[in-house]
């Protein structure tokens, strides 16, 4: 389960990767970095779309 502690890492994460990086990070690396920083835990489909979401918010142009 997404804690929001983990969402709010997350967020963190891809906003970094964007400023080191000059690119968006991809659904991929998003969801890598979650089970990572989760642990021993397997992602249901609702953990899923909040990460899509997440990345979808963090990369929306302004």
């Amino acid at each position: 389960m997404l804690t929001t502690k983990v969402t709010y890492a997350l967020a963190d994460w891809i906003r970094d990767w964007q400023k080191y990086r000059n690119a968006d990070p991809s659904l991929d690396d998003c969801i890598k970095f979650a089970e990572w920083k989760i642990g021993n835990y397997k992602l249901k489909d609702s953990d899923l779309m909040l990460i899509e979401s997440i990345l979808l918010y963090e990369t929306e142009k302004s």
